[in-house]
């Protein structure tokens, strides 16, 4: 009987074994792949925020980005409370925001890590910068990544550095706004 039991148990450790190699034993990040063009027509905004290194309430700055299908807008935000320091608002249009839509979906906007461990980005890469990539609707997130200046670890799976230029590039007069902010 003790030989059966010994056997029984092995059996099923051997299999447990066999299946955490085939399956990794846990979570694998997800992937989403949704189509922006869809959320053209609709109330939706594609938002950046740089949050600037982890320094005093006094000297710390962000800047964010939010780009809708009529409007850009631009803030300097001062401090961790999201006081903002310089609001610009610039006029857009349907095309234009396709447009914009469209390089994001190619610049893989909607590729992410939807992990729980990783859904907040404070704390990381404290001497440097976090990008949070948000796509809203009536203000909730439809989807949220976040990087950092530092590499890994993050959530957003698209191009970092296409995704900030694209961002960027809505925004006129870009390079003279973000003068003396400390990044």
């Amino acid at each position: 009987m003790r030989y059966f039991i010994a056997f029984v148990t092995a059996l099923g450790l051997l299999f447990l074994l066999v299946f955490l190699l085939f399956h990794g034993g846990g979570s694998k990040p997800k992937i989403t792949a949704k189509s922006l063009a869809t959320y053209a027509n609709s109330s939706t905004q594609a938002q950046l925020t740089i949050d600037g290194p982890i320094n005093a309430e006094q000297s710390h700055q962000a800047v964010r980005i939010t780009v809708a299908n009529d409007q850009v807008t631009f803030e300097q935000i001062q401090g961790y409370q999201g006081s903002v320091k310089n609001l610009q608002s610039f006029a857009s249009n349907q095309d234009a925001y396709v447009n914009f839509l469209l390089a994001l979906q190619h610049a893989g906007f909607t590729l992410g890590n939807n992990a729980s461990a990783l859904k907040d980005e404070r704390g990381y890469c404290p001497l440097g910068d976090r990008y949070i990539f948000r796509l809203t609707q009536n203000g909730q997130d439809l989807e949220r990544y976040w990087a950092t200046s530092c590499g890994k670890p993050k959530t957003y799976l698209g191009s970092i550095s296409l995704t900030l230029a694209l961002f960027q590039a809505q925004v006129p007069g870009y390079n003279q706004l973000v003068q003396g902010i400390q990044f």
